[in-house]
Order: C-alpha cells, then sequence, then structure tokens
C-alpha cells in the first residue's frame, strides 16, 4: 500500500494530538499553527505548549529548529513523533 500523503498524515496527527491534549485533567484552547516551525498550540491556564509534530523518528534538524525558535519563558517547546501504529513519543525541548 502507497505511502499516505503528508498533509492528510499531518491532518490526522493533529486531530490525534488535539485528543491526547484534551485530556481529563482539562481541556486546553488548541490553535492550529501555519505548519512552519510548530503545528499546534495548547494554551491552559498557567502553561502554553507549542508542539512540533514529526513522523517516524525524531530528527536532529527538526530539535535544532524548535531549540532556536524564541519564545516567552513560560512557553514549553516539544516535538512530538509520531509512529506508524498512530502512538506519539515526546520530547521536550530544553532551551
Amino acid at each position: 500500500m502507497p505511502e499516505e500523503p503528508i498533509k492528510k498524515r499531518l491532518r490526522r496527527a493533529k486531530i490525534a494530538a488535539e485528543k491526547i491534549l484534551n485530556n481529563p485533567e482539562g481541556v486546553a484552547k488548541i490553535i492550529f499553527l501555519d505548519n512552519h516551525v510548530f503545528q499546534i498550540e495548547a494554551i491552559r491556564d498557567k502553561e502554553i505548549r507549542k508542539i512540533r509534530i514529526v513522523f517516524d523518528r525524531f530528527d536532529e534538524k527538526d530539535e535544532m529548529l524548535v531549540r532556536n525558535y524564541k519564545l516567552p519563558q513560560n512557553c514549553t517547546k516539544e516535538i512530538w513523533c509520531r509512529h506508524k501504529n498512530g502512538q506519539f513519543e515526546l520530547k521536550t525541548i530544553i532551551p
């Protein structure tokens, strides 16, 4: 079976991530971004999470892109790697 197109894969990954972020601990305001550095912004009362979605493996290029992006100190930078089985593996990027 041919590989699913990246735009479709990304759309599905965003929806899956939104379900994870809106867990029983509290609903976050989810903003889907322009797909440049981050694809999702999740906002709760005391936290802002910027999330980059990648597929199959973490790449050093993605990590450097996220690490070098300037954000306020109250923001968390994360990379979520979605594997072929649909599961996410998360990595928080510390400046």
